[in-house]
């Protein structure tokens, strides 16, 4: 193991994005597949409407962009019929939601968007590196999928770089964000060869043995594009150990684990360390006493006497709603007295459903709880189980303020940080039991109950220790979670990676970074 390591927008004539000068050049540029605010086109109207976008990425990088001398570049799938319509993004996509955000979004025909986000990032990339293969997953590349990377994934990576070259021939400092963008730090080397270069995965990454089911051509580009950076940031030291294990094994690059440090082939020194995410504790306070909160406070309090299990997250395989859904009615088996008194709040966000494994998902989903709702009718007045999908941020955290147990049971994520939201929010106190497979179950080792998450009865009995434990033990666990978390904030996580990279954080921004994670 390696030692602590300290370490608007804009359009031209015709709506592409124009050379940035003067003092709008930026000095750091942010490079994502989304931006600060969501794109939507509206058909009826003929317009793109902005909103702020939600997650965990745009919450982190959020204080950073507001920074004058920052930009952040991302993607957005035209309509099909939008040639003549560029102008309109370009004029309003900062405006309408934060004057503060220099945005610049970089349009990408619909059917290579498509190709590029639905049929690589998502439906392959994704559930690769969060373990969801076989029937429902990723199980199979074929002719299609070959052209989706050739003239999807890389395709639009390389536009993204001749947009950023054509447009910010001056930036001092590229921070580059997930899996989406793998072959980017490598584009903007040979763009920018001098210029410090970070790539920051915020899913789990694979070991050689997983990333052996992608073609040889395509775990080349992915690792040979992610060592075009100064710097490669992962969640967890075990993400590290993967990079550095496929580093060595599949590329045959000289390793040193002890430094987490991967020697290239054209003699550089790319760092690698793990930057856990985090969240901001201040902010979701100050989320807590909104009148959006308080409302939902009202409609969520539980009846007299009665107990709640909650989940929130999006609606996805990866998340593995199928399982926790099952141990639930394992419970109501085991535990007879339940019932009737338990009730289960999950909280879904929609999530992909232009793809048809989401819809099939979502569908499956859906079916198994009506089949669980229906076997214990006769027990509860109103639903075992209630849903509410949609993307209420607000809503959630009242629901985490007040619940007995949060259930994050992912085959794979990682890190969560819905766990460290709730940490900061739970008053009654509740208890958490999450993945052992989760990021985050490398912080909370004395502070949740740990599952796999494909054991159905191990999970039901953990929801059962859960509810039993009592109130002093709850409040110690949740204690300790939320101290780590007190430690190591939003801002020391991107803090440490300016730092790292050898840049100054804008003197807007927190405090400066209290220490790297190691790699190795």
């Amino acid at each position: 193991m390696a030692s602590e390591h300290l370490p608007p927008s804009h359009s031209s004539v015709d709506g592409r994005p124009r050379r940035l000068a003067g003092s709008d050049t930026p000095s750091i540029v942010i490079v994502a597949n989304r931006g600060p605010n969501d794109f939507t086109w509206k058909a009826d109207s003929g317009t793109w409407v902005a909103r702020p976008a939600n997650g965990g990425l745009v919450s982190m990088l959020a204080p950073l962009a507001r920074n004058p001398s920052v930009a952040w570049y991302c993607c957005v799938s035209e309509p099909p019929d939008a040639e003549q319509q560029r102008q309109g993004l370009f004029t309003t996509a900062a405006e309408q939601t934060d004057a503060r955000l220099h945005v610049v979004p970089v349009p990408l025909p619909a059917r290579m968007y498509h190709a590029y986000y639905g049929q690589i990032s998502n439906e392959v990339l994704w559930m690769l590196q969060h373990h969801v293969m076989g029937p429902g997953g990723y199980h199979s590349l074929d002719a299609q999928r070959h052209q989706a990377w050739e003239q999807g994934y890389l395709e639009a990576n390389r536009r993204l770089a001749a947009a950023i070259a054509a447009t910010a021939p001056s930036a001092s400092a590229f921070l580059v964000q997930d899996y989406h963008l793998y072959p980017l730090p490598a584009l903007l080397r040979a763009a920018f060869p001098g210029t410090p270069i970070l790539h920051f995965t915020h899913i789990p990454f694979p070991e050689p043995g997983v990333m052996k089911l992608l073609p040889r051509a395509w775990r080349d580009a992915i690792l040979e594009g992610m060592l075009g950076a100064d710097v490669v940031g992962l969640q967890t030291r075990r993400d590290v150990q993967g990079f550095l294990d496929c580093c060595a094994e599949l590329q045959c690059h000289p390793v040193d684990r002890e430094r987490g440090v991967v020697q290239t082939s054209d003699g550089r020194e790319v760092r690698v360390y793990a930057f856990p995410a985090s969240v901001d504790p201040a902010a979701i306070r100050r989320t807590m006493r909104s009148s959006a909160v308080a409302e939902a406070r009202r409609r969520l309090a539980p009846a007299e006497g009665e107990r709640t299990i909650i989940r929130v997250d999006r609606l996805d395989p990866s998340k593995n709603q199928l399982i926790g859904f099952q141990a639930f009615a394992r419970l109501l088996e085991l535990r007879p007295e339940l019932r009737g008194r338990l009730r289960f709040r999950a909280f879904l966000v929609p999530s992909r459903t232009d793809l048809g494994v989401y819809r099939a998902y979502r569908d499956a989903v859906y079916a198994l709880i009506d089949a669980i709702n229906a076997r214990f009718q006769q027990d509860y007045q109103g639903p075992a189980i209630s849903v509410y999908y949609t993307n209420d941020r607000e809503q959630a955290l009242a629901a985490m303020e007040c619940c007995d147990v949060l259930l994050i049971n992912s085959v794979a994520d990682g890190m969560n940080l819905v766990a460290k939201e709730w940490a900061v929010v739970s008053r009654r106190p509740g208890a958490l039991v999450v993945s052992e497979t989760a990021g985050v179950s490398t912080e909370v080792p004395d502070s949740a109950l740990l599952i796999s998450p494909l054991d159905i009865e191990g999970t039901a009995h953990a929801l059962a220790q859960a509810l039993d434990m009592p109130v002093q033990e709850r409040s110690a666990r949740l204690a300790r979670f939320l101290e780590r978390i007190q430690r190591w904030t939003a801002a020391d996580w991107l803090s440490a990676q300016l730092a790292a990279l050898g840049v100054a954080a804008p003197s807007t921004q927190g405090q400066p970074a209290r220490g790297a994670r190691a790699a190795g």
